[in-house]
């Protein structure tokens, strides 16, 4: 899993407009600014973020950009795929078949399922997790997350003799 500068970015700046709240809008220098980027480099995140409907531009002297929805209903997820973000390659057999036409291990694959499991739970994960979640303090996202996580079952350990 690899997260572009693009998802980075832009997850911190649609945090930006949650922390001001749903309604409100936040001009593109102030994001800028709090987030140590260039202006244009933040107007480009949001114009793609605006193209997927996740927020709103704001014309006028206290124009800016908005969240289109309130914080809690939108997720990291939407989010992710706004901004290009994809943790499992579409057809990973053909992205890597190394030196052959196609991967060897088309028929009876043992690692295809453990990508497409792990992708899935990324996903999971994602989608259940919403902007206003990531505003609470960082010792409490951590405890969310981790009531969101499943417990693993409990390793099998050989018998004594």
């Amino acid at each position: 899993m690899k997260i572009s500068k693009q998802e980075e970015y832009g997850l911190r700046c649609i945090l930006q407009l949650a922390r001001a709240g749903h309604g409100k809008s936040v001009a593109v220098t102030e994001i800028s600014k709090k987030e140590g980027l260039s202006t244009d480099y933040v107007t480009k995140l949001l114009v793609t973020l605006r193209r997927t409907g996740l927020v709103t531009s704001v014309r006028g002297i206290n124009g800016g950009y908005t969240l289109h929805r309130p914080a809690a209903d939108i997720s990291l997820g939407e989010v992710m795929r706004s901004l290009g973000g994809f943790f499992y390659p579409k057809d990973i057999c053909a992205e890597y078949p190394g030196k052959l036409h196609e991967c060897c291990h088309l028929v009876n694959c043992g690692i295809r399922p453990i990508w497409m499991i792990l992708s899935r739970q990324i996903y999971t994960t994602l989608n259940r997790t919403t902007l206003a979640d990531m505003l609470l303090e960082e010792q409490e996202v951590v405890r969310l997350m981790a009531g969101r996580m499943p417990q693993p079952a409990a390793a099998a350990t050989p018998a004594a003799n």
